[in-house]
This record gives structure tokens, sequence and C-alpha cells, in this order.
């Protein structure tokens, strides 16, 4: 299986014999965030409408740093 994915590409592979697909580590590192984020604000008491728009808003703000970071840090073409 590593000989068919690409070199650069970083994936957590399942159990052996699952024959479910490869999920790229950054998608697991979000859903296990946004897992923990939801868990921790139930526990500090905030009310399940809340946290919904909270972790939405959370994502939304970190999607646009990143791409703000990439365009910042990348080379420039010309």
């Amino acid at each position: 299986m590593k000989k068919n994915a690409p070199t650069r590409t970083v994936c957590v592979e399942g159990p052996a014999g699952a024959g479910g697909r490869v999920l790229p580590a950054p998608a697991v590192v979000v859903v296990v965030v946004v897992l923990l984020v939801t868990a921790g604000l139930s526990v500090l008491g905030t009310a399940l409408e809340a946290v919904v728009p909270i972790v939405v808003t959370g994502g939304l703000m970190g999607r646009e740093l990143v791409r703000g970071l990439v365009a910042v840090l990348s080379p420039q073409r010309a």
C-alpha cells in the first residue's frame, strides 16, 4: 500500500485487512481537535447551542489564518 501513495503525502493507515481508505494525517488531527474542543466546552458548562457556533467560527478563522500564512510564507512567483 505504501508504494501506491505519493512520497510527499503523510497518511495514517488503518488496521491490516480493513480494506478502507487511507486518511490524510491532517484530517485526523482536525477531527480530534474538534472533538476535544467540543468536549472541553461542554465540560465547562457551555450550552450546546453556543458550542456549535464557537467551533464553526474557530474553524473558519483557523482556515483563513493558515491561508494567509501560506500566502505570506510561500516563495513569490514572477
